[in-house]
């Protein structure tokens, strides 16, 4: 057999993608965007990255053949715009529009394979720097960052303190939070508001901002945060 054997290489899950967006991405889009911009962005790569063909050799960095009319359908936009934040990060190599290779299929004008281009590179420096790094752990919910919470039984952990005014968007911990949970699209609202919004719910059940249930409630307020309109 020629075959690769069985885990003779790392393959990619979403803790490292999250990693990638928060270390590369982001800061490259704020060079190039505006705040708002760069959110939504942001929220396209994650849907597409949820859309991963699967995670053996080249194919965890690309998605399964999509329609730029279903992520329309997901992201509450016109297909135009969908093609233009395509065009975007496809210009500043964070991903590649692959399309049918047979010019003659029905379909060869609606359905792309979205290349993290960009993600292969970064996870191959990686590698390179950890050879005999074990295989990451399977693709979860994103939401595994706060098992400080769920995993009470170690006492020795303190849950992380919410910020006590100020914007959130520099502290990691929260502002992942948010990005992950808050309603994405057009009428995503803007999360240091909803952390304003969130102080005063804590005040209002008389809870301190270190409350070891704190993390599960911000990640409960945010997905219960109204769009804007």
């Amino acid at each position: 057999m020629t075959g690769k054997p069985r885990n003779a290489r790392p393959t990619p899950s979403t803790r490292n993608f999250d990693t990638y967006l928060s270390e590369i991405v982001r800061p490259l889009l704020h060079e190039h965007y505006a705040r708002r911009q760069v959110s939504v962005l942001i929220d396209l790569l994650r849907h597409l990255e949820g859309l991963r063909y699967d995670y053996s050799a080249s194919r965890a960095f690309q998605t399964k053949p999509i329609a730029n009319a279903a992520i329309a359908e997901v992201m509450r936009v016109t297909e135009r715009t969908v093609r233009r934040w395509m065009g975007q990060l496809e210009r500043l190599g964070i991903l590649t529009r692959e399309t049918r290779k047979n010019p003659h299929h029905r379909y060869k004008n609606l359905f792309n394979r979205i290349r993290f281009a960009g993600f292969w590179g970064w996870f191959s420096e990686l590698l390179a720097k950890t050879p005999d790094t074990e295989c990451p752990a399977k693709k979860k919910d994103i939401e595994s960052i706060s098992i400080t919470s769920k995993n009470s039984g170690d006492k020795s952990k303190q849950a992380p303190t919410f910020p006590r005014n100020g914007s959130i968007r520099y502290d990691r911990i929260w502002r992942d939070i948010a990005e992950k949970n808050l309603p994405s699209g057009r009428g995503r609202p803007c999360m240091d508001m909803v952390a304003q919004k969130f102080r005063g719910n804590l005040k209002q059940y008389n809870l301190a901002l270190d409350d070891p249930s704190i993390v599960n409630r911000w990640i409960s307020f945010c997905k219960r945060a109204p769009i804007v309109r």
